[in-house]
């Protein structure tokens, strides 16, 4: 039976116009990263020389209720030597997290969990709000009285956005505005996933103010926002996903949630647990030099990608407890590799085959015997490919005719289910979906999430619904679950001139080289596009691409476009 869809036009929130206060603004120019900040240079003192490098922070990100507090308190009874400070950032009205991991000092469970000095409470703040809010304080506060860390993990809301922390530190940086900037540094998001809840958080018409205790009161700036379009964003902004609550979720829901999670971020490490059990360092991104002599020796790159159904594997080469899992696998057989070339120990397993099933690949790399086999090529499927979940990215310099843009996002089909079903989707693809009672195929049924910029050409360029404001504004596109919207994102660096914009990156030169190599579309229109990622199952490409094609302003609609531009100048 063909999956029922509804059409999107029940989900779709078409483009206002800009108020006033809105038109003059500029999108914010991408600030230079610490390191090029505080690099030492000719003139630089013995002592600054000698700074030592900013303690890396991680940002603890996902939903109220994914286990962040369990995977924070798995990372403090398991700091393996390192010194661990955390700073909980709770938007409920009391700091339950905070005390739930300063009671586990308190009830003998591991007297070094937290000895007073190493937490510290974001009472009621939302660290993604301003440049001066209390993370700052808060991180500086931590490592006052020369109190020394390996690592700092911000526990964040539930609602937070890990990018706009990351941007605000950034920003905080490049402008010196607090102290502690020169000693730490936001190096690293993981964010928690609920692979209980994915499938119906991800097709959920929510939004965060529908739900409960996930925002306080006056939060006006979260509430509005849309429970799948933050889910997919909280993983679109992960260096690491943890994958949760696998004992409850089930094979079917952990693959779900797995694939699309892994499909989004294709560069995030990805891995399965329960009670946010994780290798603790691999996580954090804590390797050391001791680490790399047991990591895999194989010149490839082996940083992203991998599937790490271990819940706790002990990454500690000498460690001889039979309790700890010492699996180096990368979701390759269930037997322990030994990545020693110079071992004869029999009872080691010596196959580095790398999903090579049948074959035994010798990983001794001054082994010259014919009769071992040395071809190491790789075919480390992640969950999204073992899933058929595949993506693309639409790019033209040309704007689309508004009114045909939405007369195809209209049309665009939405499953009516509440839960995310792969396989009924995938099914639909190539047997149609039922729409109003009729069975229609349509390209874009297999689409899971689609982001990025477009450029709309204005339908009305004089009068009192004059919205020629659409030619300097840049607009973004985002579609998750059953949401999709375009909404105004800032005005185009297009709509001033190359010497206007250097005025915005005097400190970041480099930033601005990037937009005008990577942004900049075309001369005559600066860096107005259409720079759009669709990803999902089943993807036929060149559908989708011709739908949108069809949509883009024709020569002569582009002829009638730079007259009337001409005109509105001329006006002006």
């Amino acid at each position: 039976m063909a999956l029922l869809f509804l059409g999107l036009s029940r989900a779709f929130v078409p483009p206002t116009v800009i108020p006033s206060t809105v038109r003059g603004g500029w999108r914010a120019a991408s600030p230079l990263v610490a390191r090029r900040l505080y690099m030492s240079s000719s003139s630089s003192t013995a002592e600054e020389e000698k700074r030592k490098d900013p303690v890396p922070i991680t940002l603890l990100a996902g939903f109220l209720g994914s286990g962040k507090t369990s995977t924070l308190l798995n990372v403090l009874e398991n700091k393996e030597g390192l010194r661990v400070g955390v700073v909980v950032n709770d938007m409920a009205k009391i700091n339950i997290d905070s005390k739930l991991i300063s009671s586990a000092s308190k009830s003998g469970r591991d007297a070094t969990i937290l000895d007073g000095e190493e937490a510290v409470e974001l009472q009621n703040g939302c660290a993604c709000c301003s440049l001066a809010d209390e993370l700052l304080t808060s991180v500086d506060s931590l490592m006052s009285n020369g109190r020394e860390f390996d690592c700092v993990v911000v526990e964040l809301s539930g609602v937070a956005d890990p990018v706009a922390v990351k941007e605000n530190w950034k920003q905080a940086t490049l402008l010196k505005v607090h102290p502690v900037v020169e000693k730490a540094q936001v190096s690293r998001v993981v964010t928690v996933v609920d692979s209980s809840t994915f499938g119906t958080d991800w097709m959920s018409w929510d939004f965060v103010e529908n739900r409960d205790d996930w925002v306080e009161d006056g939060d006006n700036h979260s509430t509005q926002r849309k429970v799948p379009e933050l889910l997919a964003e909280q993983i679109e902004a992960a260096d690491a996903l943890v994958i949760n609550k696998s004992d409850l979720a089930g094979k079917d829901q952990v693959e779900t949630a797995s694939s699309l999670a892994s499909g989004i971020n294709k560069d995030a490490e990805l891995f399965v647990s329960e009670f946010g059990r994780v290798p603790f360092k691999s996580v954090l991104g804590l390797h050391t030099e001791d680490d790399a002599e047991v990591a895999c020796s194989d010149p490839h790159d082996h940083s992203h990608g991998h599937n790490h159904v271990e819940e706790s594997a002990c990454t500690d080469p000498t460690c001889d407890d039979p309790s700890h899992s010492h699996s180096l696998s990368h979701n390759h057989s269930k037997e322990v590799t030994c990545l020693d070339p110079k071992c004869d120990d029999p009872s080691h397993g010596h196959s580095h085959s790398h999903d090579h099933p049948n074959e035994d690949s010798c990983s001794d790399p001054n082994c010259n015997d014919p009769s071992h086999n040395h071809d190491h090529s790789h075919s480390h499927d992640t969950p999204a490919e073992s899933h058929g979940i595949t993506s693309f990215v639409y790019k033209s310099a040309s704007p689309f005719d508004t009114k045909r843009l939405l007369d195809l996002l209209s049309s665009w089909p939405v499953p009516i289910k509440d839960t995310l079903d792969v396989g009924e989707i995938v099914e639909a693809t190539k047997t149609g979906c039922v729409m109003e009672d009729k069975i229609e195929t349509s390209p874009f049924v297999g689409i899971l999430r689609s982001k990025g910029f477009c450029w709309l050409a204005p339908t009305d360029w004089k009068g009192s619904s004059s919205d020629e404001w659409r030619h300097d504004t840049a607009m973004y596109w985002s579609h998750a679950g059953k949401h999709f919207g375009i909404n105004t994102a800032g005005q185009w660096w297009g709509s001033i001139t190359k010497e206007q914009m250097k005025g915005y990156f005097q400190l970041n030169m480099e930033e601005f080289d990037r937009i005008l190599k990577e942004d900049w579309a075309s001369e005559e229109w600066g860096d107005r596009r259409q720079e759009i990622v669709f990803i999902g199952v089943n993807l036929d490409e060149s559908a989708i691409r011709d739908a949108l094609d069809k949509c883009l302003c024709t020569v002569e609609e582009m002829d009638f476009y730079r007259e009337n531009l001409v005109t509105s100048n001329n006006v002006e």
